[in-house]
């Protein structure tokens, strides 16, 4: 997003660091003090089934807490820095000019409505603008499953994302790169799953990125 709109969009909404909820100016992605926490490499990980996902930053501290307060605590106007940060994530790993579309892990139609938006689609949109990347959305989730962090194994992981996602949008994308975003790559099963249903629906090569990465997120 260019200086000026940000700055009139500051007028409005005043800028907040992701990372500490502090007020920052509106030229800043997060205050000083959280940016020298930044690490100085990504992460790339691989959701379940072999697709490459890369990520910012792990899953603690402050990057922890950005991503609770973004998805739990209304702060939705993070979106905009936190998709600068994964933006440039993107470009480390991937090749911008080759992906032809940017969509999102979807949440269940009533879940949404409680929360009132889906973080990741936030995300997405906003990445869409920084990279120049059409946005759209190619998946939707019919199960409201239980929570994955309520499964004690990996098998019940991976049976409780079963069925959950249906394909949309996707006749015009056979042959064609298509990243998801979603906030966290946990076990990688339902980032995996999305994965899977789409490409065996739509013969798109599919790759991800997410916020943060759990530590031992591919060791088991």
């Amino acid at each position: 997003m260019n200086k000026i709109k940000r700055f009139f969009l500051s007028l409005i909404y005043p800028q907040r660091c992701p990372y500490c909820d502090r007020l920052i100016t509106y030229e800043k992605i997060a205050c000083d003090d959280c940016k020298k926490e930044f690490p100085e490499t990504y992460s790339m990980n691989y959701a379940k089934g072999g697709f490459p996902c890369c990520s910012p930053f792990f899953y603690k501290d402050g990057f922890r807490e950005a991503v609770i307060r973004f998805k739990f605590h209304n702060r939705r106007g993070y979106s905009q820095n936190l998709a600068v940060v994964l933006s440039d994530c993107i470009k480390k790993y991937y090749d911008p000019g080759a992906i032809d579309y940017i969509t999102y892990v979807p949440m269940f139609p009533l879940k949404q409505r409680m929360r009132g938006y889906n973080q990741s689609k936030l995300l997405a949109g906003d990445i869409g603008k920084e990279l120049g990347i059409p946005f759209n959305t190619f998946l939707k989730k019919v199960k409201d499953n239980e929570p994955q962090h309520t499964c004690t194994s990996k098998a019940q992981r991976r049976e409780n994302v079963k069925g959950v996602y249906k394909t949309v949008n996707t006749e015009n994308i056979k042959g064609k790169t298509v990243l998801i975003i979603d906030d966290i790559i946990t076990t990688g099963y339902t980032l995996g799953e999305c994965c899977r249903v789409l490409e065996r629906k739509s013969k798109a090569k599919i790759i991800c990125a997410t916020l943060c990465a759990k530590n031992d997120i591919n060791s088991g």
